[in-house]
């Protein structure tokens, strides 16, 4: 009988210690995984105040783009560019705001923008963007990559860093308020036409 409760026992202390074990694994699994969705919110929280076309002409952002098929129209503050691919940045303040218009507005691309529409536009991505050296892409820090994660944000046309030969800028779109089946750093969005 005593030997039957000690192996009870063991097999007891062995079940509880693969069980927190487990959860630790996973806790640190979803920890690492968490990092970048942490740094994605964050961008979403300091930018969600834009989805008012007039508080980010307030502070400083213009348009400068006409309709750009799958993306919308870019709005810039050049304060906030920054002027080389080794310039820190501030994620909390891209320099590009990209909206889209959805309902009733569904401009054309290349259609210039009327400003007396400002509040049908919404709010579907930000983007940072660093000043091509001498013709050549750029290679920016990857911002939202850490060490654990698998994502590498390279400059490529599928995924991340995208090069754009005039103006001579290497851009990265961030899809925090749109929802994009090609991925949140995708430079283009299918769901926007």
């Amino acid at each position: 009988m005593m030997l039957s409760i000690e192996i009870t026992r063991r097999k007891t202390l062995i079940g509880a210690g693969l069980v927190i074990g487990g959860i630790a694994f996973t806790g640190q699994a979803s920890a690492r995984s968490d990092a970048l969705e942490q740094e994605l919110d964050t961008v979403r929280c300091a930018t969600e105040q834009y989805t008012d076309v007039a508080l980010a002409r307030s502070d400083g952002y213009a348009m400068v783009s006409p309709y750009t098929p799958q993306m919308g129209f870019h709005f810039v503050n050049p304060e906030r560019f920054a002027p080389d691919s080794e310039a820190e940045v501030d994620i909390t303040e891209p320099p590009i705001l990209v909206y889209y218009g959805d309902g009733e507005y569904q401009p054309e691309p290349g259609d210039e923008h009327d400003d007396d529409r400002d509040d049908e536009l919404l709010l579907g991505a930000v983007e940072f963007a660093h000043v091509g050296d001498d013709g050549e892409p750029g290679t920016p820090a990857n911002y939202f990559s850490d060490e654990e994660s698998e994502m590498e944000l390279d400059v490529s046309e599928e995924e991340g860093w995208n090069w754009t030969p005039g103006p001579d800028i290497t851009a990265l779109h961030v899809w925090v308020h749109k929802d994009n089946p090609d991925g949140v750093f995708s430079p283009t969005n299918p769901e926007i036409n």
